[in-house]
């Protein structure tokens, strides 16, 4: 549905969800805006079938095609050497989580980001296995949550790989963060902001 909001165009798409096991029952809208071409607005929402939910967590995921090694937070920035000190193989990390009192804000918002560690992304040499789409094109970027009426107990939670999905492909220059995703109880349309600004 295209519409204008405080004189921006605006773009709602609502997305179906398949029912889950648990009696999970849920949609999820995306909106985009004409004044922010770099983000999307996403909310979840629980149908009128659905079991209760504790939580409903909408996660950006393909940190490893950008090699995202930066988790910047309030007053540091954190690596997944840091957090997984040796880790490799082909599952993922543990979670790594980090609370409200951790994040960036931005009077009352919070805020979180990540960024690659590269200067030149496009010239590291990858393992002879490695799928042709995993191999990084586009502009260096920084991803972006943004949770403007965040709750109490809100949190970031990161997890990385060594290796790419579905391969034993290792990730050139060591794990990378992979799933990014903010973490708090569910609220009926609750809207979260993820972007993903080029850098250069």
């Amino acid at each position: 549905m295209i519409a204008t909001t405080d004189d921006v165009e605006t773009l709602t798409v609502w997305i179906g969800v398949e029912r889950f096991d648990s009696g999970a029952d849920v949609c999820v809208r995306a909106r985009f805006f004409a004044d922010r071409p770099h983000e999307v607005e996403v909310a979840g929402f629980a149908n009128t079938a659905s079991a209760p939910l504790s939580h409903l967590i909408l996660t950006a995921t393909m940190g490893n095609w950008a090699r995202l090694r930066r988790l910047h937070l309030a007053d540091r920035v954190v690596s997944p050497a840091e957090l997984w000190s040796g880790f490799s193989g082909t599952g993922f990390a543990e979670h790594g989580r980090f609370p409200l009192t951790e994040l960036t804000r931005a009077g009352a918002a919070a805020v979180v980001s990540a960024t690659g560690d590269e200067d030149d992304p496009w010239s590291v040499d990858y393992a002879a296995d490695t799928a042709d789409h995993w191999r990084f094109l586009g502009r260096r970027a920084v991803q972006t949550w943004r949770v403007d009426d965040p709750h109490p107990q809100l949190e970031a939670r990161v997890n990385a790989r060594w290796s790419y999905w579905a391969s034993a492909s290792e990730i050139p220059g060591g794990p990378a963060f992979e799933n990014v995703e903010i973490v708090e109880p569910f609220r009926q349309g609750a809207a979260l902001r993820f972007s993903v600004e080029p850098l250069d």
